[in-house]
């Protein structure tokens, strides 16, 4: 019962810290969708080649930060997505910024209750909640590097973790931003390799298309290839 306890303590502090932003500082909030071509994670294809589309929810106070995001395929028999986020970001100043953060990632229609805080080593199955932390690192308008490590420490075997760096800049009005991921591997072959490994390696160009003199709409598109799978993958997408 006590470790029960503790994974509902761990949920509930979650969905705790998105209503406490709300209430300690409303105007802070922004609603947003991505329409996406087809979504792509971490150099994976998570929705069998359909469109996604991809709401955000998010509010924020401070360096305080906490929101849902979620991916809804456009096709029938392809699994849902609904992450509940919190992060804290610490300016550096001259340094850029840093930020620490967890994730709560379900899917909810796969056909596990939400009240199911099972871990995967558990005889009845997983249950809904694969918990990853994660930190941020962006670097200062001069040097716009971002570096991000991501860490599964619950509900997922071998505790498999994710590693990027970024390189963001402009030419012109079009926005570009350089990334390279990986994995030091696992025996379990989360990110199907079990040594280190370069899984998502692209490029993604954004720009704002005028339409009318108040209202732009931001376009992106991406090249993503993950050399250990040697797949590669075209997103076009714009938000609304």
């Amino acid at each position: 019962m006590k470790v029960l306890s503790t994974k509902w303590i761990v949920f509930f502090s979650l969905l705790l810290s998105v209503f406490l932003t709300i209430s300690l500082s409303a105007q802070d909030l922004s609603i947003g969708t991505d329409v996406v071509s087809r979504y792509i994670w971490r150099g994976f294809d998570l929705g069998d080649n359909t469109p996604s589309i991809q709401p955000t929810i998010e509010f924020s106070t401070g360096g305080f930060t906490a929101g849902f995001w979620g991916a809804w395929a456009t096709a029938n028999n392809v699994t849902n997505e609904i992450d509940i986020y919190a992060s804290y970001a610490f300016d550096l100043s001259t340094a850029g910024g840093l930020s620490l953060g967890i994730t709560d990632y379900t899917n909810p229609n796969d056909g596990t209750g939400i009240g199911n805080f099972n871990n995967y080593n558990n005889a009845k199955g997983p249950g809904a909640h694969f918990l990853e932390g994660n930190v941020n690192y962006s670097g200062p308008g001069s040097f716009p590097i971002s570096l991000s490590l991501n860490f599964f420490f619950y509900n997922v075997a071998n505790n498999p973790i994710y590693f990027e760096v970024g390189y963001g800049t402009t030419v012109k009005d079009v926005g570009l931003n350089f990334f390279v991921g990986g994995t030091p591997g696992e025996k379990g072959f989360y990110y199907a390799v079990d040594n280190f490994s370069i899984i998502n390696t692209g490029l993604k160009v954004s720009k704002e298309i005028k339409i009318t003199d108040s209202f732009s709409l931001p376009i992106f598109g991406s090249v993503i290839l993950n050399p250990a799978t040697e797949n590669m993958y075209y997103v076009l997408g714009f938000s609304l």
